[in-house]
């Protein structure tokens, strides 16, 4: 089993004035506060709504946009609308059809091949553009990092409005608009908007109208792209996720049909780890237009054909996943401590599956790892870092090995010479040795606060429940107890453990998945644990999730 650190936030007390202000949880306003949120957000936070969206008029460039938008229309002009290949890409493209859908002949919707062409906005895409005599690109979720792609249009004749979400790098483009809340010029209340949101308000403003039934798909993208659930995209997932349950949108009902999910009890959950993967599937293994079809039909015997395809293409690309996890694995020296990042490359590496695998390989190694496919002399691929390491800024400081980059925090694209790799191996485990320890590569599990097992109420209970839906920078809470017996024996159920664990004066049912947990509480007799709170859905009564333990 993995070791993990636990961390214990130091938060108690610091929510007993707005406890006793907005009359709370004392120990939900410490969590609340813990998160980030400003003492007089705190309410907006347990209680956010669609009122406290901002207005999408704030954003850089977004009435640039939509005059050149309006002016395409009006001129009747030939428009490429581009897309990424990804969830956040897709739904981007989905959400603005439903503005340009009503103009006939004049918006045509283009992904790029992912082998082929690569990512965004690359020159054979300007190169389409002029063959299909197009007057104007709309770039979405990419062209923040095109300058050169962008300079190459105009002089083609083509213009180009860009709506990312991206981090620039050192040259911002000029574009005709560039609706980006990350640039410097912007003055935009919240950064963290994916692609898809950006879509949406610029939807808002082109059709005057709030667009709420859109929501769905913002949804989709926010859980998808794991942006943080904070601030704005938090109010876009709930209520996204309110329409989502109830939508007679055809791409939602095929997509919970072909996976065997109820409409009505769709979570963050299942969008990121059942409806997301499919939608992804085609851009991976095959090409992202079919999954942009199954979200542009109106029809839902056709959206359920095209589900049927995503569906196919996703088992494929698991046993794409599998097969090159085995072999990236394979390459991996034993003897790790002298490595700060993981760096491995193989010949015909699928490159739709790259990330998934470098994700995979960050989690079992505890690594910023980089799986890159070698073809014809070029290196290509992904990164996925752990919490400690800022992967765009530590590409920066290795930028003289790489002829291309970009992406977040957390997850990067890059391409170089197959020759540099050994070089890149070295500038960037040298970049990551100078700035981050090595014991920080420890896997840490952070825990809201200690709890008495007398403190678990279905009331405290009810409390946690304002802070769904969870994710990424808003997860879970966890706790932690210490000293607590087992009453029964551990039961095998379904795939899963069931137990009943006591302070010797209250007794909660407990649940756990872990098999290597499951053998501490069979052997043990008194543990320290960590776990999530729940309710037990026949009796309504609080129920442990165990999450971690160790014998006391």
């Amino acid at each position: 089993m993995k070791r993990q650190r636990w961390k214990v936030k130091n938060i108690l007390g610091q929510g007993r004035d707005i406890s006793t202000k907005f009359n709370i949880n004392p120990l939900l306003a410490d969590i609340v506060l813990s998160r980030g949120i400003d003492e007089n957000q705190v309410i907006s936070f347990l209680h956010a709504s669609l009122e406290d969206l901002h207005p999408p008029k704030l954003l850089p460039d977004i009435f640039k946009a939509k005059k050149r938008i309006k002016q395409a229309v009006s001129k009747k002009e030939n428009v490429m609308v581009l897309g990424d290949y990804d969830v956040d890409g897709i739904t981007s493209l989905a959400i603005f059809h439903e503005f340009s859908k009503r103009y006939s002949g004049i918006f045509s919707f283009y992904i790029p091949d992912r082998v082929k062409e690569g990512y965004g906005l690359s020159k054979e895409v300007v190169d389409s553009a002029k063959k299909e005599k197009k007057d104007l690109i709309i770039a979405f979720d990419c062209g923040i990092n095109s300058s050169s792609e962008i300079e190459y249009a105009k002089a083609l004749g083509i213009d180009v409005v860009v709506v990312d979400h991206h981090l620039p790098q050192h040259k911002l483009p000029k574009p005709v608009a560039l609706v980006n809340p990350k640039i410097k010029k912007s003055n935009y209340p919240f950064i963290d908007l994916p692609a898809a949101a950006l879509s949406f308000k610029l939807v808002q403003i082109l059709k005057e109208d709030d667009c709420y039934q859109l929501l769905d798909l913002v949804a989709l993208a926010i859980v998808c792209d794991v942006t943080p659930l904070l601030g704005e995209n938090r109010i876009l997932l709930k209520e996204g996720i309110k329409i989502l349950r109830k939508t007679s949108r055809p791409a939602v009902k095929a997509l919970c049909k072909i996976a065997k999910i109820k409409q009505e009890n769709i979570s963050n959950f299942h969008i990121g780890y059942i409806l997301g993967p499919r939608i992804n599937a085609s851009g991976r293994i095959a090409h992202a237009k079919d999954a942009l079809k199954l979200f542009l039909t109106d029809d839902l015997k056709e959206a359920c054909q095209f589900a049927e395809t995503l569906n196919k293409y996703n088992i494929l690309r698991k046993n794409v996943e599998k097969q090159i996890l085995k072999e990236a694995e394979s390459k991996i020296e034993s003897d790790l401590c002298r490595e700060h990042a993981l760096v491995v490359g193989g010949s015909g590496w699928h490159p739709g599956v790259l990330g998934i695998v470098a994700s995979r390989l960050k989690d079992r190694y505890s690594r910023p790892s980089f799986v890159v496919s070698l073809n014809k002399g070029i290196a290509k691929g992904s990164g996925r870092s752990t919490e400690a390491v800022h992967l765009m800024d530590m590409l920066h400081k290795c930028s003289s090995s790489l002829t291309a980059y970009g992406g977040h925090k957390k997850a990067v694209g890059m391409q170089l010479e197959e020759k540099n790799l050994d070089i890149f191996r070295e500038n960037i485990n040298l970049a990551i040795r100078e700035n981050v320890d090595l014991k920080d590569f420890i896997p840490v599990l952070e825990i809201d606060s200690k709890l008495e097992f007398r403190q678990i109420t279905a009331d405290f209970i009810n409390g946690l429940n304002l802070l769904y839906p969870h994710g990424e920078a808003n997860p879970k809470p966890i706790f932690l107890s210490k000293g607590v017996r087992k009453r029964k024996d551990i039961q095998r159920l379904r795939g899963r453990y069931l137990l009943w664990l006591t302070d010797g004066e209250r007794t909660f049912e407990t649940i756990l998945y872990s098999k290597d947990l499951a053998e501490i509480i069979k052997y043990g007799k008194e543990f320290d644990i960590v776990f999530s709170l729940d309710k037990n859905n026949y009796s309504n009564y609080p129920q442990l999730v165990l999450r971690d333990c160790r014998l006391a």
